[in-house]
């Protein structure tokens, strides 16, 4: 079970890493790191350029090196629990949760328009809104809230209303 989560953790880790490679498609200190600590050699120069501008990467590294490293990992795990199919269980795995890697590493905002409009409108529903067919009576006095014509201004104490 501990080994589990080890895997777990390490994957999660991974895709971390991945997902903070800039520029985007390329290869960073970090992820140089990385990648010579799972023995993952990386992709070339011209490769790498004509892969980053197929799939529009806004951000992160690569998938085919997040699949190798992924695989390393899924190697790894499997070697402590002696088990080798668990390999291929893990690149099945990988086939599955690389459409959300590519959704995260290809997300771009729409415009910074579309953003600042849907601000604004968040920021106007938050505050508080009249009750529909609601209103307030006010005191004549100092113009604090009365719940009702008869009673007295719990604010100033004046015993009508006024006019």
């Amino acid at each position: 079970m501990a080994l589990l989560g080890y895997l777990t953790e390490e994957l999660g880790k991974l895709f971390d890493d991945a997902l903070l490679v800039e520029p985007a498609g390329g290869v960073n200190d970090a992820w140089a790191k990385v990648l010579a600590g799972y023995g993952v050699a990386p992709i070339g120069a011209a490769e790498r350029e004509r892969l980053r501008a197929q799939l529009n990467l806004a951000r992160g590294a690569l998938p085919g090196e997040v699949a190798a490293c992924a695989h390393a990992i899924a190697r790894r795990f499997a070697d402590a629990v002696g088990e080798p199919r668990l390999v291929a269980a893990a690149e099945e795995v990988w086939r599955t949760t690389e459409a959300t890697y590519l959704k995260h590493a290809t997300w771009r905002p729409k415009s910074m328009f579309a953003f600042a409009v849907q601000s604004a409108k968040t920021a106007k529903s938050k505050g508080w809104q009249r009750p529909p067919g609601g209103f307030v009576i006010r005191c004549s006095q100092c113009g604090g809230p009365r719940l009702a014509e008869e009673l007295a201004c719990q604010f100033c104490g004046k015993d009508k209303l006024g006019t």
